[in-house]
C-alpha cells in the first residue's frame, strides 16, 4: 500500500503536515480546516461518477479529485481511475479558477489548491445532489419540459431549494445524463475570509453541473458545466476561466508514482464519429500521461478538453473561438520566476492572461497545468458566464483523443425549434442580438454584405459562429454527401441547442437487493418501460438483464459503492417482451416473457401479499388516486411509509395513473455465505423502423445500477435454536482459509479480512472473545431480528491490535430469556 504523501516545509512543521505540494499548501493545520468543514463540505465518497469506465470524485466547492494519500477524509475516493475500479489513477486535484481586474488590481479565486470557492457554510441545502434523465422532476428538451406545467422551462434547479416560490422543491431541472451531480458555491464565504485573509472576493456564485454516460461510446469522459454569476455589486473586467489540475499518473500501489508524469497540449480539428458519419469537432486538451507507462499499467492519456463558453465574432469583448488562450505547464520543484507553482493573486493572474502555450513536457516530473480562456472584457452584476470542459482518458493519446471526440459531441447535443418561430434559426443565424444596435452583418461568412440596425425591444438574429462552419466544411472529413447546410447551426427554424443530448438505453429500475441465507433475492420495479428515449421520444423498452460479479478484492480507491470492475459481471440471465406496443408478436430475440408471475416461472411479483386486508385497502387507495390524482394519498394508521408508497404506486398502475408501478423477483440461489457480491439489473431497448421493432438497440451498463451484497446465514429461532450450530467461519482462520473474502484495507476496514459468527440467536445478543487464559480480547454487539444471524470480526482487538497466533473462546449472550447463553472456540493462525 501506498504510504500517504505528505510534504511538509520545514519552516511550518510545527503547524502539522500539509497537502501535497508545498508552494500551494496553507500555513494552517489540517485537522482545524477540516472541523470548519465537517457541517456543510461533502467530505465522503457520495459524489462519485461510477456509471462509466473513468471513475472520478466530485467535491462541492469547485474541484474533482481526492487529494489521493493525503489525511483528506475523502482521500480513498477514485481520482480520475481508468480503467474504473483498476486501481490505476490520473489526476491527484484540479479545480476551477477565475480571474479578474476588481479596481485595477488582479484578483483570482481558486478551487484548487487554495479552497477561496467555498459551499455556504450558513446553508444545510448547500452540498452535491444527485439525479440521471428520467427522473421525476427532471425532464428537459425534446420531451415536454415544464414538469410542474407552470410555462417556465428548468426553472426549478437542483439545489434543495424553492426556486420559483411556488411551495415545490426540484420539481422542474433537467437532468441530463445517466448520472449527474449539482452543487453551488461562492467565492465569499466567511471562512473563506479567515481561512485565507489576504483573499479578495469577486462575488461569484458557481453552479456546477457535471454528467457521466454508462454506453461505451460516451463512458470514457466526464462532462462538466460551470455558470458563473458575478451576484455582487461591482463590474469586474478582463475576466479569465481557468482549470487547474495535478495530474498523477500510475497505480497508487506504486511509490512516488506522480514522478515520471508529462504532459501536454493538443490542438486541431479531428473527425468523430457520428452514426455512419465523419463528423468534424475541434479538440483543445491540455493531457497527463506516464512516462513508461508502469510495465503497461498506466496506458492511459487523460485529458481536459474545453468544449464550450461565451464568445464574440468580433473579439472584442470575449475570444472568437471556443479553446484553450493560455497553456502554462510547472513543477512545485522550481521557484515560480523558474516555471514553478504560483504562490499569490498576481502570479496566478499572470499565468491565466499570459496568453503563451507552453511546449509539451519533455522531462518527467511530478507537473501541474493551467488552461485558462479569455479575455471577457468584463462581467456585470447579475451576469453569468458558462464553461464546460471534460475530463477525458483513453488507451494512449489517440484513445484519449477518441474520448475527446465523444465528449464534444455530447456536448454539442443537438438543435431544436422551441419557440415554435421558422424565422428564427434560418440560414444559419442562431444568435439573437438585441437592440439598440446599429450596422451589424448578419452573417459575415456569406455573399450578402448588409448591415442591419435594431431598435430596443427588436431582435437580429446573427451567424455567430460562421467561421467556424466554415473551417469544419473545410475540413478532411469524410462529408458522405453532405452539404455546407449540414455544418451550420441555426437551419430549418432550429434556433436552440440543446447541448448534453446523447441517445441511449431506457433507464434502469429502481431496485432493492437483499440477502439471505445461501441466497440473495432482487425486486425491482418497471420503470424502465414507462420512460421513453430522451432522444426520440419512442417508447423503446425490449427487455432487462440481470448480472452478478464475485472475485472483488476492493483495489485502492475503490469501494462498495464504486463497484467491481467491468471483467468481473457475468450477465445471469436475460429476458424481453414478447408482444409489442401494438399488440404484434415481437420478433427479437431472445425472446423469453418476464412477464409471467415469479410462482410460474417468471419475474413479476406481488408486493404485500401477507398484509392482512391488502386488496381492501388497495382499492381505498384507488378511489382516492382516483379523486385526488396530484395528492399523495394519505398512509393509514398500522401502515409503514414504504408500505403505503407500494401501495399508491400499485393502485395507480390499476387505474393508468402516472407514477403506477409493477414488480418483478428474481431470486440468486448459487451463492455462498459471506462472500461479496454486486448485482445489477439493467435495461436494453430495440430500434424502431417506419414504427415496427425490428432489432435490438443500446444496451444498459450494470455500472449504472449496482448493489453490494453478502448472503448471511439465517438466526436462529428460540424454538428451534441448537447451540452446536453457533460456530466460526473459517476455523481455523489463516490466510489460505480467508483468502477467498480478503479485500484490500481502507480506514473503514484496516484488515481487510474477517471471520465469522453464524446463526446466532434471533434477538440482541452481545459476544464477547477471550484467549484460553482469559483475557477479554473484544466485545461485539448483533442484532439478529431481522432474522439475519451473521456477524463478522476484523481480527483487531479492542485495544486495536491485530490479534495474535492462537485459540480463542466466544461467549454468545442472548438479550432474550429463551436463548441459553452459548460457548465456543476458534483458532488464528497467523
Amino acid at each position: 500500500m501506498v504510504r500517504k504523501r505528505w510534504i511538509g516545509i520545514a519552516a511550518v512543521a510545527l503547524l502539522g503536515l500539509l497537502l501535497h505540494s508545498t508552494a500551494f499548501a496553507r500555513k494552517a493545520d489540517l485537522e482545524d480546516k477540516l472541523q470548519m468543514m465537517d457541517q456543510i463540505w461533502v467530505l465522503d465518497c457520495f459524489g462519485v461518477h461510477n456509471v462509466g469506465n473513468l471513475h472520478m470524485h466530485v467535491c462541492n466547492w469547485g474541484c474533482f479529485g481526492s487529494y489521493p494519500g493525503s489525511p483528506w477524509p475523502i482521500s480513498e475516493c477514485p481520482s480520475g481511475q481508468w480503467p474504473a475500479n483498476s486501481g490505476t489513477e490520473y489526476l491527484y486535484i484540479a479545480g476551477l479558477w477565475v480571474g479578474a481586474k476588481k479596481g485595477g488590481i488582479p484578483v483570482v479565486s481558486t478551487a484548487a489548491y487554495e479552497r477561496e470557492f467555498r459551499p455556504d457554510a450558513e446553508d444545510p441545502n448547500c452540498r452535491i445532489y444527485k439525479a440521471f434523465e428520467g427522473m421525476p422532476g427532471g425532464a428537459r428538451m425534446p420531451s415536454p419540459a415544464d414538469d410542474d406545467k407552470d410555462g417556465l422551462e428548468d426553472e426549478d434547479w437542483l439545489n434543495g431549494e424553492d426556486d420559483d416560490g411556488d411551495g415545490l422543491i426540484d420539481e422542474d431541472f433537467a437532468a441530463i445524463s445517466k448520472q449527474m451531480f449539482t452543487c453551488w458555491f461562492t467565492d465569499d464565504d466567511p471562512t473563506s475570509v479567515q481561512v485565507y485573509p489576504e483573499h479578495t472576493p469577486l462575488h461569484l456564485r458557481v453552479r456546477q453541473e457535471s454528467y457521466q454516460w454508462e454506453e461505451e461510446q460516451f463512458y470514457n469522459f466526464v462532462g462538466v458545466e460551470y455558470k458563473i454569476e458575478n451576484y455582487g455589486n461591482d463590474i469586474i473586467e478582463d475576466v479569465y476561466i481557468g482549470f487547474f489540475a495535478d495530474g498523477d499518473a500510475g497505480p497508487r500501489t506504486r511509490e512516488q508514482y506522480w514522478q515520471d508524469d508529462q504532459t501536454g497540449l493538443f490542438e486541431d480539428i479531428r473527425c468523430a464519429q457520428k452514426g455512419t458519419r465523419q463528423v468534424p469537432v475541434r479538440i483543445s486538451a491540455a493531457y497527463f500521461f506516464d512516462d513508461d507507462g508502469d510495465d503497461g499499467m498506466t496506458e492511459g492519456y487523460f485529458g481536459i478538453p474545453f468544449l464550450g463558453h461565451d464568445i464574440d465574432p468580433l473579439g472584442e469583448d470575449a475570444p472568437k473561438t471556443v479553446g484553450i488562450t493560455s497553456y502554462q505547464n510547472f513543477s512545485g520543484d522550481q521557484p515560480y520566476e523558474n516555471g514553478g507553482d504560483p504562490s499569490n493573486d498576481f502570479q496566478r493572474y499572470e499565468l491565466l492572461s499570459r496568453g503563451g502555450k507552453d511546449r509539451n513536457a519533455e522531462v518527467p516530473r511530478d507537473y501541474r497545468m493551467l488552461m485558462a480562456v479569455g479575455p471577457f472584457r468584463e462581467l456585470p452584476p447579475d451576469s453569468v458566464m458558462i464553461l464546460q470542459v471534460a475530463f477525458v482518458c483513453g488507451r494512449g493519446l489517440s484513445g484519449m483523443l477518441e474520448a475527446a471526440e465523444n465528449a464534444a459531441m455530447a456536448y454539442q447535443g443537438n438543435w431544436f425549434d422551441v419557440d415554435g418561430n421558422p424565422l428564427t434559426g434560418k440560414d444559419g443565424r442562431e444568435t439573437p442580438l438585441y437592440g439598440p444596435v446599429t450596422g451589424v452583418d448578419p452573417d459575415s461568412c456569406d455573399d450578402d454584405f448588409q448591415l442591419l440596425s435594431a431598435v430596443r425591444g427588436e431582435i437580429i438574429w446573427i451567424n455567430a459562429d460562421c467561421f467556424e462552419e466554415l473551417e469544419f466544411w473545410e475540413s478532411e472529413c469524410d462529408k458522405g454527401g453532405s452539404t455546407f447546410e449540414d455544418y451550420q447551426t441555426g437551419v430549418n427554424g432550429k434556433e436552440t441547442r440543446v447541448s448534453w443530448l446523447v441517445g441511449s438505453a431506457p433507464p434502469p429500475p429502481n431496485m432493492r437487493v437483499l440477502p439471505g441465507d445461501h441466497e440473495v433475492t432482487l425486486l425491482w420495479d418497471n420503470f424502465s418501460e414507462t420512460t421513453p428515449d430522451v432522444s426520440t421520444l419512442e417508447f423503446d423498452f425490449e427487455g432487462y438483464r440481470i448480472w452478478r460479479a464475485d472475485g472483488w478484492g476492493r483495489p485502492l480507491g475503490t469501494s462498495v459503492s464504486t463497484g467491481p470492475s467491468r471483467d468481473l459481471w457475468q450477465l445471469l440471465e436475460q429476458r424481453d417482451i414478447i408482444v409489442n406496443l401494438d399488440g404484434s408478436p415481437s420478433t427479437i430475440p431472445p425472446n423469453i416473457d418476464f412477464k409471467q408471475l415469479f410462482s410460474e416461472g417468471g419475474w413479476e411479483y406481488e408486493p404485500l401479499v401477507n398484509l392482512p386486508d391488502k386488496e381492501k385497502i388497495v382499492e381505498m387507495f384507488e378511489e382516492s388516486v382516483w379523486y385526488f390524482p396530484l395528492d399523495t394519498v394519505p398512509c393509514p394508521p398500522g401502515l409503514s411509509d414504504a408500505e403505503c408508497d407500494t401501495i399508491e404506486a400499485i393502485a395507480r398502475h390499476n387505474l393508468g395513473f402516472e407514477g403506477g408501478m409493477e414488480y418483478y423477483k428474481f431470486v440468486d440461489r448459487n451463492v455462498h455465505n459471506g462472500m461479496h457480491y454486486f448485482y445489477a439489473v439493467t435495461a436494453y431497448d430495440h430500434m424502431i423502423e417506419d414504427g415496427v421493432p425490428v432489432r435490438v438497440g443500446k444496451f444498459g451498463d450494470p455500472s449504472s445500477n449496482f448493489q453490494y451484497m453478502v448472503p448471511l446465514s439465517d438466526s436462529q429461532k428460540p424454538e428451534e435454536f441448537d447451540e452446536k450450530e453457533v460456530y466460526v467461519v473459517p476455523n481455523p482462520a489463516t490466510t489460505g482459509s480467508m483468502g477467498p473474502w480478503r479485500l484490500e484495507p481502507n480506514f473503514d476496514d484496516p484488515t481487510g479480512i474477517k471471520v465469522e459468527f453464524r446463526n446466532l440467536p434471533r434477538c440482541s445478543s452481545t459476544v464477547r472473545i477471550y484467549t484460553v487464559s482469559g483475557d477479554l480480547v473484544e466485545i461485539l454487539y448483533h442484532d439478529g431480528t431481522d432474522g439475519h444471524g451473521t456477524l463478522p470480526w476484523d481480527l483487531v482487538s479492542r485495544n486495536g491490535q491485530d490479534v495474535t497466533s492462537g485459540v480463542y473462546l466466544f461467549s454468545v449472550e442472548p438479550d432474550d430469556d429463551r436463548f441459553p447463553r452459548t460457548i465456543g472456540k476458534f483458532v488464528v493462525i497467523r
